[in-house]
């Protein structure tokens, strides 16, 4: 796997004419159409952190921004502001938050019985595997991605494959975050080399705009804060599209359940049971590797207060009083691998929602993020159970976020082992 080099964040440029390679059978509708000229990548941030704020006074914005730079990926920079920017918590939030609550008997309960059928069962759950791929560095990853899933995943639970890349018209739309975006064929040049024509997958394209509120304000990067500044614009779309247009793509149309995977993301070892199966058998809607809360405030501002005063609005009453507060708009299900059900997501009541939540903007002005917007949705629209305490729970051997091997093949000590 390609080295790890430091990128810009929270800078996630993620999102993604149709080019479809399923069961290795290439359609007709392939060609991919004139090339954009490809801006070139920006250099890699250098230079080292800033010193940890616990020596010292709070960030600043410019400690914010190099740590952006030095952060290797979106993902990190949350983890990059806790180890910089010590304990930025106000009081009302407590260091204890709704992350730390601890399943109950009946959430137990039903995992062991989910995990004791799932052992067990043969056949596959209605559910598709989703990429996303709209970087250089993220169809290079996905060279060392797609074998592992294939070897500790497909191979048992032949699932489909789709990966999401940005269509021309969004490529051409915003070419400063998707000028360089890998095309339909080199996507699917990988998939054949990696998967073959062994399993069923498919390169999707798709297209998001900015929200009116942001196409129509030309000075709308004036007006972002701190922890928006610190990513970039295909960052803040990658978020619209998991928060609403994902799941109003036609090619989801068929399956129940979703599971999403970054390209950093590694499988390393078996599963002891299929994850669709575990999904169906403890009824539940969504599924999660890692919760924590955020370190920077300003990524969350006025989150749980935009949900609140929808729900009041809608004449809503909250499902899930322990992460329906301020303190669940701390709280986030990280995103580099994760699980949905689809007929949630597509109900008139969440897309009502998601439509309100990206008309809003704030997206793109504080960086209200897909893993945060998730924690709340449920929160208020269904018992906590669905979600619960207990998320995929995989040991740490058996996966790795932003691997490393060395030159024989084997995994290398990582953050996530720490």
């Amino acid at each position: 796997m390609a080295a790890r080099a430091p990128l810009l964040p929270c800078a996630a440029a993620l999102l993604l004419a149709r080019a479809a390679l399923g069961l290795g059978v290439w359609q007709a509708d392939t060609a991919d159409p004139p090339a954009l000229e490809r801006p070139r990548e920006a250099a890699p941030g250098g230079g080292s952190p800033p010193r940890n704020a616990r020596e010292g006074a709070r960030l600043s914005a410019e400690d914010l921004m190099a740590g952006a730079r030095d952060a290797d990926e979106d993902d990190d920079f949350d983890t990059w502001y806790f180890k910089h920017a010590g304990e930025d918590i106000p009081q009302r939030i407590s260091a204890g938050g709704p992350e730390k609550h601890k399943p109950d008997s009946n959430q137990k309960y039903w995992v062991a019985e989910a995990t004791s059928q799932c052992k067990a069962q043969t056949s596959l759950e209605n559910g598709v595997i989703t990429y996303l791929v709209t970087r250089p560095s993220d169809l290079e990853r996905l060279k060392s991605s797609a074998p592992h899933l294939r070897s500790y995943v497909l191979k048992r639970w032949a699932y489909d494959v789709k990966v999401f890349i940005p269509d021309y018209a969004l490529r051409k739309y915003d070419s400063s975050s998707f000028g360089n975006s890998p095309t339909s064929a080199e996507v699917s040049a990988v998939m054949l080399s990696e998967l073959g024509k062994d399993y069923n997958w498919e390169v999707v394209p798709f297209n998001v705009e900015f929200p009116k509120v942001i196409a129509d304000d030309h000075d709308w990067k004036s007006k972002m804060n701190g922890c928006a500044k610190a990513v970039s614009t295909s960052y803040k779309h990658m978020n619209q599209f998991f928060t609403k247009a994902m799941y109003e793509l036609p090619a989801l149309d068929k399956y129940r359940y979703y599971m999403r995977i970054d390209a950093d993301f590694d499988f390393n070892a078996d599963l002891q049971a299929d994850p669709f199966c575990m999904m169906a058998k403890s009824n539940r809607k969504f599924m999660w590797q890692t919760r924590k809360r955020i370190g920077n405030s300003d990524c969350s501002d006025g989150l749980f207060e935009w949900f609140d005063q929808y729900r009041q609005t809608q004449g809503l009453t909250a499902k899930d009083p322990i992460f329906f507060r301020e303190h669940g708009a701390r709280v986030n299900y990280v995103g580099y691998v994760g699980m949905g059900d689809l007929d949630f997501f597509r109900s008139e009541k969440v897309r009502k929602l998601a439509e309100a939540f990206n008309a809003d903007g704030r997206i793109y002005l504080n960086r209200w993020s897909d893993q945060t917007y998730y924690v709340l949705l449920f929160a208020l629209f269904e018992e906590h159970n669905v979600v619960g305490d207990i998320g995929f729970d995989w040991p740490a051997d058996a996966w790795c976020h932003k691997c490393a091997y060395d030159d024989d093949g084997r995994r290398v000590k990582g953050e996530e082992d720490e």
